[in-house]
Order: C-alpha cells, then structure tokens, then sequence
C-alpha cells in the first residue's frame, strides 16, 4: 500500500468535500476553517503523537478525515429558552445543512441514511467505507473509524469497544487545542467576533475588541485542564500563555502606541484579519502577510531611527512566526 499517494488522493477528496457547500458562515466556522483546520489537526496529532508512541499512520488517516462530514453541520440547535440543545451524551445538536453539489463522500453519506448523525458518528463510517475502497484491512479500517468516532470524546461510552484509546485522546487534544488554545484560536476569535458584530447591522471596533480579549483568554482555562497526554498538558499550557503574553503586548500597542501599531504592529495584523472576514483563510491570509505586509514595513523600519516603532516591528514578526509554527502543528 503506497501510504502517500493514497493520502494525497484523500486530501484532494477532503478538500473537494468541503468546497460543495456554498454557504461561507455558519455557526462558529466558515468555508476554509474546515480544511485549513483538518490540516492543522494532522500535523499536530502527528507532532503529539511521536511523542506518545502512538501508531502514526493510524493517527494520520483518522486525523485527516476526523471532519469529513462536519459541513453537514448548520446552526445549533437551541430551546424556547435560547439554551444550546444537547444529546444524551452531552453533545450539542445541529441543524442539518445539505450540500449545493455531490461527490463520492455525499453519495455515500446519503446511501448509509446518516442524515441528523453527530459528525464523529457518520464521518467513522465513510472514513471506513473510503478505506476498505482502497484495499485497507477491516482491522485497519476499523482502527481509524473508531480513532474518528472518538475525537469529540476519547473515553469510550458504555458498551463501546476499548480500541486505540490513545489515539483517540490524542486527536480528541489535538482537535481542541487547535480550536482554542494558541495563535490559531485567537485568530478564529478575531473572525468570529466580527462576524457576530456584521451580523448584528454593525462594525467590529479594534478598540473595542482588543478590549475584550482579556476576558476572552481566561475562559480558556478550562480547555487546558481537559489535556490528559504529556504533550497535550504541554502543548496546551504553552500555547495558553502565548495567548496571555501576546494580549498584553496588543494592549500595550493599544494604550500607548495606537498609530504606529496600526501601521506596523500587532494592532496592524488583526485589523488586516477582521478585513478579510467576508471570506476568511488563513493559509492565504498568512501567505500575504509573509510575502507582502511584512517586507514591505520593514523596509519603511529600516530607515526609522525610533527604537519603540522597531520593538512593535519585531513584536509583530514574531507573533507572525509563531502563528506559522502552530499552523505546521508545533507547540
């Protein structure tokens, strides 16, 4: 079995899954979180998992198809009350959202009537069906359905089989710490709040939002105490300090040097995200700053005499740095 061209043709098939819904928002997501996510989750479970002594090409199929269904995923469902709706383990409902167009992945979700299925459930079963195509083993196959159907919850439920229950944590960690632990998540929560803002006939305000980020952080503590793995606690303890050190600088940047970080700091960057929330992604929104923004300042920089205007440069090319590292799956 040639692992790598079978792992291509799956990334071109999630990718290609992913695209056929023409809707760009819904809930706390948007067209290109999804796949951009899927990525993400993948390095980062196999950085963890090489540290675990997980079995990695196991951990690497399961964590590239862990969403292959979440775009049938729409709003949450909610009560009379407005309270999130929730399953009997726990888990919240959503309404389902059909594709605008069909693939082999459609095809097959439709054929195994997984319609109103949490997205861990249905996306185990095509992940098994899509292997046991390609002429993987039942054991294999049946490895990476339960490694899928365990990343919203890594304790098998009652009467569920103890399969690769490691594996099963580690993608569970990898998938949470990505959606909010670190740079990442404090990008996601740069576009959700101005989406919530746009949405409500209004404007997201910088000022205000830096502001807000404080508060934002330290309802994330709760996310690190959920690691069980050495390198989930580490990875997760780290990037929750990230996220504390990086929002003093932006609040520094905010209350004593608002122009100049709006030119060439950190204040810079997030104004430059929440322009690009009318259709958000990151890969190419970094690949801009990288190639473009940033080269472009630090010619002005050079020429500069102001050692505070080169401090809140450089503080804005390391947040840039880190954010890359993170997308590539490290701590």
């Amino acid at each position: 079995m040639d692992d790598q061209a079978v792992l291509k043709e799956l990334v071109d098939i999630v990718r290609e899954t992913f695209l056929l819904w023409d809707d760009v928002w819904v809930g706390f997501s948007w067209k290109h979180y999804f796949f951009n996510h899927t990525q993400r989750v993948r390095a980062l479970s196999l950085e963890m998992g090489r540290h675990e002594g997980a079995d990695l090409r196991k951990l690497e199929y399961a964590s590239l198809l862990h969403d292959i269904t979440k775009r049938y995923d729409g709003n949450i469902l909610r009560d009379n009350q407005g309270k999130r709706i929730l399953d009997v383990n726990g888990f919240w409902r959503n309404e389902l959202l059909l594709p605008n167009r069909e693939n082999h992945v459609t095809r097959l979700y439709r054929k195994h009537n997984q319609f109103h299925e949490l997205h861990n459930v249905s996306g185990a079963l095509i992940a098994r069906e899509l292997l046991e195509a390609y002429g993987f083993s039942q054991d294999f196959s049946t490895s990476v359905s339960s490694i899928i159907e365990g990343h919203l919850k890594p304790d098998p439920l009652e009467g569920e089989a103890l399969l690769n229950v490691l594996e099963r944590k580690i993608l569970y960690e990898a998938d949470t710490i990505d959606a909010n632990l670190g740079l990442i998540a404090f990008y996601r929560n740069i576009q959700i709040h101005t989406h919530s803002a746009i949405l409500g006939g209004g404007v997201a305000d910088l000022r205000q939002y830096v502001n807000r980020i404080g508060p934002w952080i330290r309802t994330k503590t709760p996310f690190v105490e959920k690691m069980a793995t050495k390198s989930g606690v580490q990875i997760a303890t780290e990037r929750y300090r990230r996220m504390g050190e990086i929002s003093s600088r932006i609040v520094e940047e905010l209350e004593n040097d608002y122009s100049q970080s709006v030119e060439y700091g950190m204040l810079g960057i997030i104004e430059y995200f929440m322009g690009c929330n009318q259709d958000p992604n990151l890969q190419d929104e970094m690949s801009y700053l990288l190639t473009n923004w940033i080269p472009q300042r630090e010619k002005m920089v050079k020429t500069m005499t102001n050692p505070r205007t080169q401090q809140i440069f450089q503080n804005t090319v390391d947040f840039c740095e880190l954010l890359s590292r993170e997308i590539e799956g490290k701590a």
